[in-house]
């Protein structure tokens, strides 16, 4: 989400309507890619309910910097 409309739901808002759409096509959880330098977006999953599932150390080279791409997950039950 553009940093000018951060903290106005629109996030939570999508996510609520891809668990909505995966609920529908009958999955059963969810899984995800996140930077682990975007504490925004692993602040914001992990209020959703996501737990951080693996790790993959320097897995992107940004900028000139080696940054991890965690994986994160949670159950669709609710």
């Amino acid at each position: 989400v553009d940093e000018r409309v951060r903290g106005r739901g629109v996030a939570r808002a999508l996510l609520g309507a891809a668990y909505q759409e995966a609920r529908r096509q009958g999955a059963t959880r969810m899984t995800l890619r996140v930077l682990g330098h975007n504490t925004p977006a692993r602040r914001l999953y992990a209020s959703e309910g996501f737990a951080v599932e693996g790790v993959l150390p320097g897995e992107f080279l940004l900028e000139g910097e080696y940054v991890d791409d965690v994986m994160m997950g949670r159950p669709l039950d609710g």
